[in-house]
C-alpha cells in the first residue's frame, strides 16, 4: 500500500524546526518537539470537531529555559515521559522525566530515579499500550554496544522496576551508527 503524507498545515507548522510528533490512542491530541531560539520545547495541538488540527501551543508548565524532547504519552493521553537534558536534579547528561495531565494541565516534571536514570546517557522512550512496559535507549553499562534498547516493566504497585537489556537480536554488539 502507498504511504501518502499530508502537510499538517499553519497551526502546526511553522519556520521553526519541529520534530518527534506523538499522538494520543484517540488521534485527537498531538505534543512534539519545536526548536525556539535554540531550545527544544513542548508544543501540544488537538483536533477540532471538522479533524482539522487548532493552532499548537507551548505546554507551559513542562518547558523551561533547557532542552525537553523525545516525548511518548500514554494511551489514555494522560502520562508523558520525555528527555531532559542538563535538569539540576539529573544523574546523567539526559534523564527520563514522567508528568501526568489532571484537569487540563501538565504536573510538574519528576525525574523517573536512580532505577531507570543513571550517570549515563537516557534518551527516546516508548510507554507500551498498556502502561506498564518501558522501552528507552542508553549508552549505560551492562548493554550490547553502543547504544541499546533497554526495558522496565511497571510492577503492581506502579513503581517502575530495573531496567535490563533486550536481548540479541534486538540489541546487539555492533557500534551504532
Amino acid at each position: 500500500k502507498e504511504i501518502q503524507t499530508q502537510n499538517l498545515g499553519p497551526n502546526i507548522n511553522t519556520q521553526a524546526n519541529e520534530y518527534l510528533p506523538c499522538l494520543s490512542v484517540d488521534g485527537q491530541t498531538m505534543i512534539f518537539t519545536r526548536v525556539v531560539n535554540g531550545n527544544e520545547d513542548f508544543y501540544q495541538s488537538h483536533k477540532n470537531s471538522q479533524g482539522v488540527w487548532e493552532k499548537a501551543m507551548a505546554i507551559s508548565e513542562l518547558n523551561t529555559p533547557l532542552n525537553e524532547g523525545a516525548q511518548t504519552i500514554s494511551a489514555d493521553g494522560k502520562t508523558l515521559v520525555f528527555v531532559a537534558c542538563d535538569y539540576p536534579d539529573s544523574y546523567g547528561s539526559c534523564d527520563l522525566y514522567v508528568s501526568y495531565l489532571s484537569n487540563g494541565i501538565w504536573s510538574k516534571p519528576k525525574n523517573m530515579g536512580i532505577d531507570i536514570n543513571t550517570g549515563s546517557w537516557e534518551t527516546q522512550p516508548s510507554v507500551s499500550a498498556d502502561g506498564k512496559l518501558l522501552y528507552f535507549t542508553s549508552n549505560r553499562p551492562g548493554g550490547f554496544g553502543d547504544s541499546d534498547i533497554w526495558i522496565s516493566i511497571r510492577n503492581s504497585q506502579g513503581k517502575w522496576q530495573k531496567p535490563k537489556p533486550l536481548p540479541a537480536p534486538i540489541n546487539d554488539a555492533k557500534k551504532s551508527e
